[in-house]
């Protein structure tokens, strides 16, 4: 596990809870907390297995905090996804840094899952296991295309690396921290 992480608590999973507003599955752990500690970026378990069923879960980072979803929500209803698809198909500089931020998403994946799982993965379950080792951020199956904003954001904030979440960063004039401190109240 990235040593940047830090494991869930019991107080966490609650927090985590309310802020999605539904149980989470498979956490593995905290990657980023805002100011006030709650968790804004979790990590998931990329495989889940119950006994002979395997559930693949290519979002490997899950943006948690409601302020920042919010915040993401409003600009991904501009048609931000439509201008960075075109940026992408337009700007070969942009489009290799997308690219490059897939392939670091895919390969931080993989790092969460034991050789000898993946080993398993790729010889009883091929499709799960492609899946896991190919897609990139938020599980998109093309390197050049653009899924989800709060993924590329999540990515950004704990990977470094990631172009479009860059820009959502900048687009949020850095300003990652509700007002109240209080997660409740940002739903």
């Amino acid at each position: 596990m990235q040593s940047n992480c830090e494991q869930a608590t019991d107080q966490d999973l609650k927090i985590i809870t309310e802020q999605l507003g539904r149980e989470p599955q498979g956490v593995l752990g905290i990657a980023n907390r805002c100011r006030y500690g709650y968790p804004q970026v979790i990590i998931n378990r990329p495989v889940i297995s119950n006994g002979e069923q395997v559930t693949v879960f290519p979002t490997s980072l899950w943006l948690t905090c409601p302020y920042l979803r919010k915040q993401i929500s409003k600009i991904e209803s501009t048609g931000l996804i439509s201008t960075l698809q075109s940026k992408v198909a337009d700007d070969p500089d942009f489009a290799e840094a997308v690219k490059v931020a897939h392939q670091g998403h895919a390969e931080f994946r993989r790092s969460l899952i034991p050789n000898e799982v993946l080993l398993a993965l790729a010889k009883n379950y091929p499709n799960e296991y492609q899946v896991i080792a190919e897609t990139g951020v938020g599980g998109t199956r093309s390197y050049d295309g653009v899924k989800c904003l709060h993924a590329h954001f999540a990515d950004f904030l704990v990977l470094k690396q990631n172009a479009i979440g860059k820009m959502i960063y900048e687009a949020l004039d850095g300003e990652l921290d509700c007002s109240s401190g209080d997660c409740e109240l940002e739903n």
